[in-house]
């Protein structure tokens, strides 16, 4: 089974033990979201649009079950909606548990790598997370980044397609969440070092920590949203999203 399979089934087996109502879901232009209802508290869950991976289907499900159903098609878009359900059925658990949380996910992550680093070590981000990266050169880290959208590569960002030779070889990585929704991440595992640090990072790696047991990857970093995130997606306004509670927990 795929990591992103198990995903979908572990918040699917959660949804129908629960009773998990899917109150609504849809898109923004770059992104995802799924909202759920359980009693009368709302949890919702975001991934990033899968752009330019082909031509997008319609949405349309009335159910938690009918969107993993076709989450498991190869449909991108299907693929991120069943990816942000999962994100809000993880939030739902999340929010019920003593985890350690900091303000500013963009704090957060740079302080855990600088903690894991030390000076001129290098650092392969798969997905351009520009602040973070940023950071991590100012501290003298070297960062080898490698992004699938090709109008954002130069010297300092390079193409996806050789982001696994990078990966065989690194002893700390960070991966975006929005990786999830195809095969790089069961990739990515094969691939790895004994002993690598691997990072899932971004609002779309809301999963619950315990779904990536035997994943290959060791740490998740993410933050817990809120429904009213969703207006805020239309309008574009990204810094809201990086002020929502953010947690870096390891994966049992």
């Amino acid at each position: 089974m795929s990591l992103y399979a198990n995903l979908i089934h572990q918040a699917s087996l959660i949804a129908q033990h629960e009773g998990l109502i899917l109150e609504d879901f849809g898109t923004s232009t770059t992104c995802v979201y799924a909202l759920i209802r359980q009693a009368n508290q709302h949890y919702i869950g975001v991934a990033l649009l899968p752009q330019g991976e082909g031509e997008f289907t319609p949405l349309c499900a009335t159910s938690c079950e009918e969107v993993f159903d076709q989450s498991l098609d190869f449909d991108p878009l299907h693929r991120a909606l069943g990816l942000a359900l999962a994100n809000a059925i993880a939030r739902y658990r999340l929010g019920s548990e003593k985890i350690p949380l900091q303000k500013g996910a963009r704090a957060l992550l740079p302080q855990k790598l600088l903690e894991l680093t030390k000076e001129g070590d290098e650092i392969v981000f798969v997905g351009n997370l520009e602040p973070v990266i940023k950071k991590m050169r100012q501290e003298g880290r070297k960062p080898l980044v490698f992004c699938r959208q090709k109008n954002r590569l130069s010297d300092e960002v390079h193409s996806d397609i050789f982001e696994y030779e990078a990966l065989a070889s690194s002893k700390i990585a960070v991966i975006t969440g929005a990786a999830l929704i195809g095969s790089t991440v069961d990739a990515i595992s094969a691939i790895s070092p004994k002993g690598s640090v691997r990072i899932l990072a971004g609002f779309s790696a809301g999963v619950h920590p315990s779904w990536l047991s035997g994943s290959g990857f060791t740490h998740v970093a993410s933050m817990l949203l809120e429904p009213s995130i969703k207006e805020s997606l239309f309008r574009h306004q990204w810094e809201e999203i990086f002020s929502y509670p953010a947690y870096f927990l390891p994966i049992p």
